[in-house]
């Protein structure tokens, strides 16, 4: 019996900014699509925003220390400033 090829995904990263917000996909087979991401990921963060993800759509959303390109939903949210 052959072993099945893995399952390729695909992640969506929805960025909020005052213009609403941009989405960015990769397919976790290209590794130039998961590199863009990542840099992405780490830019923002550096910037102040905070990640949350998961593997599923449909699972609820978890703080992300670092980017995981296996996750389904990303969505990377501004600091909130008060006053």
């Amino acid at each position: 019996m052959m072993d099945k090829a893995p399952v390729s995904l695909v992640g969506e990263m929805s960025v909020m900014d005052r213009s609403g917000h941009k989405q960015l996909k990769w397919n976790t087979d290209r590794l130039d699509e998961v590199a863009v991401a990542k840099e992405t990921f780490d830019r923002l963060v550096a910037k102040g925003y905070s990640g949350f993800g998961s593997k599923t759509k449909n699972e609820p959303k978890q703080l992300l220390n670092e980017f995981d390109s296996t996750m389904e939903e990303v969505v990377m949210v501004p600091k909130i400033v008060g006053g």
